[in-house]
């Protein structure tokens, strides 16, 4: 896991937060490198993960700095407790937070994450798991999405395209997504790929004319435990998940073209239907609700490249370019 225009701060809070247009709030990260992902235990004690190692704990509405061990690139966070917390990024990078760190009688104390061991090197880019198993799934360069259950990372399955984006909502139930407009599915067992273009130029007779279909980088895919969803992507781009079983797969109308580069969303208790957020450059963050694509407006205009939903969709966080943070709580 991009709107451009109409964000304006409006007053000052406090000495650490903004308020912002249609009840977000701008938090202050302390710090100036990049956010990539964000990840939430609970409602009020979220993770944040970016640019040479960086790893940010909100405690008590305050962020404060983790020593991760690290100066690589950090790109996916998730986690089942507040004290279980797995980080993955650049060069193999993969790391687990356990809990405060309690330091030996003599000597600097460790970081505050360990090293895992991971069955085979690679760039990871995001990571995500049954919180009721405590298994998740790694995706990144064709050959380095692995397994993680516990202790470490084994070996998953190898891709024909670079993976950017993973949702797994149960057990081996599996959505990932990347480059050249790739779907994958994993699904009783099976996995399945769906390929989606675009057209670069206007349709004629409903038919894309003969050389300007395109395949979008798919950022990022969040779906249900019934598979409802979305993909999104380049320009701007929003696919509602299932696929259709025939014919074309368009996407959502936007009118911006902005890539998205992340997708979070919750399933509603009452109706049991999905509503998702997306965030991506320039600022944008939009709301998929069942019925139609809504802007929000995050008072922002700094790229967004990661955002997590809890799940009773109470509580949004958006991280992005120069330690930029948003929060919705609704």
């Amino acid at each position: 896991m991009k709107l451009w225009g109409i964000f304006t701060v409006a007053v000052l809070m406090s000495l650490t937060s903004t308020a912002c247009v249609g009840g977000w709030v701008e938090e202050s990260s302390s710090t100036s490198k990049d956010l990539y992902a964000v990840f939430g235990v609970s409602s009020g004690d979220v993770f944040a993960v970016g640019a040479g190692g960086t790893v940010l704990r909100r405690q008590n509405a305050k962020w404060r700095e983790l020593d991760s061990g690290t100066s690589e690139d950090l790109y996916g966070v998730w986690g089942t407790a507040d004290d279980h917390v797995v980080v993955v990024g650049e060069n193999c990078a993969a790391l687990e937070y356990d809990g405060p760190v309690e330091p030996p009688e003599e000597g600097e104390p460790p970081p505050d994450l360990h090293a895992l061991n991971v069955a085979s090197c690679g760039n990871f880019r995001d990571l995500d798991g049954d919180l009721d198993n405590g298994n998740a799934f790694v995706v990144g360069e064709r050959t380095a999405s692995q397994w993680y259950g516990g202790g470490g990372l084994s070996n998953g399955r190898d891709f024909s395209e670079r993976m950017q984006g993973v949702s797994m909502q149960v057990n081996d139930e599996i959505h990932a997504c990347g480059d050249e407009g790739a779907y994958y599915r994993k699904h009783d067992g099976s996995w399945t790929l769906t390929s989606v273009t675009v057209c670069g130029v206007e349709l004629v007779d409903g038919q894309c004319p003969e050389g300007h279909e395109a395949s979008p980088i798919l950022w990022d895919v969040w779906a249900s435990a019934a598979g409802e969803g979305a993909l999104v992507g380049s320009s701007g781009g929003v696919w509602r998940l299932p696929p259709p079983a025939e014919g074309g797969w368009e996407s959502e109308y936007t009118d911006f073209d902005a890539d998205l580069m992340a997708v979070s969303g919750y399933v509603d208790e009452k109706s049991g239907k999905a509503t998702m957020f997306a965030a991506g450059n320039k600022g944008v963050l939009i709301r998929i609700s069942p019925e139609k694509v809504i802007r929000e407006a995050p008072g922002t205009h700094a790229d967004l490249y990661g955002i997590w939903v809890s799940r009773d969709g109470s509580e949004v966080y958006a991280v992005g370019q120069a330690g930029t943070i948003v929060h919705l709580s609704r």
